[in-house]
């Protein structure tokens, strides 16, 4: 049960991922502690706008699921080195 990080660890271990890779959306407190105890990223979906505040351990607070899709997407793409 969350906050125990083992089922998030037993996801990234499914993907044949790392941990400090991978990044969990959560819409609990219980998820973002199993998350942090797990090493991956954290972002936090207060689907209610007063519950922002309470996700202040995410890396991120989005209150959107188009949030979630921005916060997802890379700041700008990466150039392939042309040596």
């Amino acid at each position: 049960m969350k906050p125990n990080p083992a089922p998030v660890l037993k996801a990234v271990h499914a993907l044949g991922a790392e941990a400090a890779a991978c990044v969990l959306v959560g819409n609990s407190l219980s998820d973002i502690e199993a998350v942090r105890a797990a090493g991956t990223a954290a972002i936090g979906y207060a689907n209610k706008r007063w519950e922002v505040n309470a996700f202040d351990s995410a890396d991120i607070v989005v209150t959107s699921m188009g949030e979630i899709a921005e916060a997802l997407s890379p700041v700008s793409p990466v150039s392939p080195d042309r040596d």
